[in-house]
């Protein structure tokens, strides 16, 4: 007897589960595969970088934020209700400040909520930021970048390269010790590319210098086929005065015969 209560209390909280999921989120959606494939073809057609709105709060501007940027960016998606994320919040500003004193301005932090405006209102978003030590970017436009780097439950925090790569990701409370490390290697290994492309840079530019060079020597070359040319010049010129002074000795000759 005890079993099936307890079965049935199961059944119950499950039901109550899928209830407040499709109040959040609504009901799902069933598409055949002509659907999903015209689904697939426009989400292909948005690939590129992300624009968010932010709001005005502590290390916040309101404005518009995007993602990729030159910089690497640590994601965090968030609930306000979570208790982990309220912690998750000041673990990320301990980071931020630790990175922003080796790297100031290297490293973005952006925060976005699952939850709507309707939900949690500016205000109060930012009454909330500030109460749980937030320090950093704060968006409401969470789908976008969940779609985009599949980030499923809250906190969830994502180190994402200037190419919009996502290197590094977690689940839950992490040490700020960890997210300094994770981003750090992502700035190490851009640094890295940096260095390969400026040597690639330097190698390049070098073979170019060579080949200048090369070529300035065709034209020396061609001066001394010049002074070749000079040379039969003078030669001809010598047996033209020669073949003259040749001529006029016979010419001589013959008059001292006539003479006789």
């Amino acid at each position: 007897m005890r079993r099936r209560e307890l079965v049935a209390g199961i059944g119950s909280v499950g039901v109550l589960a899928g209830a407040g999921a499709l109040l959040r989120y609504g009901a799902p959606t069933f598409e055949d595969d002509e659907d999903s494939e015209s689904m697939a073809d426009e989400n292909d057609s948005d690939d590129g970088p992300i624009d968010v709105e932010t709001i005005d709060a502590r290390g916040s501007d309101a404005g518009t934020l995007t993602v990729p940027s030159d910089d690497v960016t640590v994601l965090m998606f968030f609930v306000n209700a979570c208790g982990n994320c309220q912690a998750q919040v000041s673990r990320l500003t301990e980071a931020r400040a630790q990175l922003q004193a080796e790297y100031p301005d290297e490293v973005t932090f952006l925060s976005v909520t699952y939850d709507s405006r309707e939900q949690i209102s500016p205000d109060e978003l930012r009454d909330w930021w500030t109460t749980n030590g937030g320090d950093g970017f704060v968006s409401y436009d969470a789908s976008d970048l969940m779609r985009e780097y599949s980030a499923v439950g809250y906190p969830v925090t994502i180190v994402v390269d200037a190419d919009g790569e996502a290197h590094w990701r977690d689940t839950g409370v992490t040490a700020a010790s960890s997210l300094v490390s994770a981003v750090e290697s992502v700035l190490e290994a851009e640094s890295d590319d940096e260095d390969d492309e400026d040597e690639e840079g330097e190698q390049d530019g070098t073979g170019a210098e060579e080949d200048a060079d090369d070529d300035e020597g065709g034209p020396e070359d061609d001066d001394s086929s010049e002074d070749g040319d000079s040379t039969d010049g003078r030669e001809s010129e010598t047996g033209t005065e020669t073949d003259a002074d040749g001529s006029e000795s016979e010419d001589e000759t013959d008059g001292g015969n006539e003479s006789d």
